[in-house]
């Protein structure tokens, strides 16, 4: 009889044991160490091929150990579709990391946060392939949200990510790789506005616009600053706000992230002595030119495809920018002409694409 009770005791153990094990047949294993405020955390990923998913077609595991922590997370990291989601080293952090390329090419890190011995994700850095070759960088933060088994079951990497309500400012821009005017002369491209503070994108070439490598610019009415950061986003204002965008996430060379809002860039502006110097070339095929930032004072002047202008000011409607794909904006331009001289007037946004004629931007 006593054999009997041991041999039951002996299976209701094993039984319980072979329970705790997430998965017997892990592939791609990767384990990560990181310290995290002065605490050592192992994190281990894989796929479970003999695990049947409602949600994924190919599900992963995320083992998360440390002091007073010890998760095994299902649900989370996967392959569905045209989505990839797994964990990844980012920055020197742990993240996880997102990628969908079902439209629009995106990828996007979520650095994790581990608190009250829960795994936590409150910020989100995207990149977002455009068909008109741009990229955006973008991001967004928001109140902590807790990472546990089945977080992915609603498809919720998804819930964190922001409207962009830049889409307009960057559709807007299309200059095609054909233009070999543009293979060896520099140009700004605008991409965002904060009160005085414009933003750019400063291209040494067609060519760096194609493979997306350029500089940050911010100016104000006198004065530039470069920044040196390649990692540079647009932090997206929450749907509540009356703003597009807030500042910018920025990324040193040691993975530290600092978020600088209009005061801070305004700071960071005013020191410096480089003076205004933004260009750029007309791409659209005729632009008329206006005496106001209105259709209402047109005059019978014209720039055409290729033109050098220099970009003086710019005028947004951040209203019409979240509620319309085709945002107001406009710019006032230096022209020189070799029979009047130099021409400030003002021009649409339209005048820096070639995708649309006049008519499609209304």
């Amino acid at each position: 009889m006593q054999k009997i009770i041991l041999l039951i005791f002996t299976l209701m153990i094993s039984t319980v044991c072979y329970a705790k094990q997430p998965c017997s047949n892990k592939t791609s294993v990767r384990n990560y160490h990181f310290n995290l405020k002065a605490q050592s955390y192992k994190f281990t990923s894989y796929y479970c091929d003999e695990k049947d998913s409602e949600v994924f077609i190919k599900p992963g595991i995320l083992e998360v150990h440390g002091k007073n922590i010890n998760k095994s997370l299902k649900n989370v990291i996967g392959i569905r579709g045209m989505v990839y989601i797994n964990f990844f080293r980012w920055n020197n952090k742990p993240a996880f990391y997102y990628s969908n390329t079902a439209s629009d090419e995106t990828e996007a890190y979520m650095p994790i946060i581990i608190k009250n011995n829960n795994l936590m994700v409150d910020c989100i850095y995207i990149k977002k392939q455009l068909k008109n070759y741009m990229v955006t960088n973008h991001s967004y933060c928001g109140e902590p949200q807790i990472v546990a088994d089945g977080f992915d079951d609603d498809e919720g990497f998804e819930h964190l990510f922001p409207d962009f309500y830049l889409d307009g400012v960057f559709y807007f821009i299309y200059l095609p790789e054909t233009n070999l005017y543009l293979s060896n002369k520099e140009f700004d491209v605008f991409i965002g506005k904060l009160d005085d503070i414009s933003l750019y994108r400063r291209y040494s070439s067609i060519k760096n616009y194609v493979s997306n490598k350029y500089t940050v610019i911010m100016t104000n009415q006198d004065k530039e600053y470069r920044f040196k950061e390649s990692q540079i986003y647009l932090r997206m204002a929450s749907r509540e706000s009356a703003e597009s965008f807030i500042g910018l996430d920025i990324i040193d060379s040691k993975g530290k992230i600092t978020f600088y809002d209009k005061t801070a860039l305004a700071k960071r502006l005013n020191k410096s002595t480089i003076k205004k110097n933004i260009k750029s070339y007309i791409q659209h095929e005729k632009v008329p030119l206006y005496d106001e930032p209105n259709d209402s004072h047109p005059t019978d002047m014209y720039l055409v495809q290729n033109d050098f202008v220099k970009i003086l000011d710019v005028i947004w409607n951040k209203e019409e920018l979240k509620r319309s794909e085709y945002p107001d904006i406009w710019f006032k331009v230096s022209y020189k002409s070799k029979e009047q001289g130099e021409i400030v007037k003002w021009i649409e946004g339209m005048a820096f694409t070639s995708m649309w004629n006049k008519n499609a931007t209304h």
